[in-house]
């Protein structure tokens, strides 16, 4: 099992919580204890939406590819050199 597997059965057990507590609630209306419940939920759910969304993104481990080529002659336009300073405002 991947862990999108896991992902996806995790998101679909949170609707189906979501689904039962709107029963609870709308049997018991707004009872304080569903109401936190609810609330649980909903912080659950968007700390489940930003786990994937971290997943998709490239990991640290993941390489990165830098072009060998040159980059464009504006790239490094207003840029200061490191220990330097900017272009022109050199110490004496």
């Amino acid at each position: 099992m991947t862990i999108h597997d896991d992902l996806d059965r995790t998101r679909q057990a949170v609707q189906a919580l979501e689904k039962s507590l709107l029963a609870l609630r709308n049997r018991l209306g707004p009872h304080l204890d569903v109401l936190r419940l609810m609330d649980d939920l909903e912080r659950c759910a968007a700390d489940l939406s930003r786990l994937e969304q971290q997943l998709r993104a490239p990991g640290r481990h993941e390489l990165v590819v830098i072009p060998d080529g040159d980059y464009e002659q504006g790239f490094w336009a207003d840029v200061e050199h490191e220990g330097l300073g900017a272009p022109g405002r050199r110490a004496p």
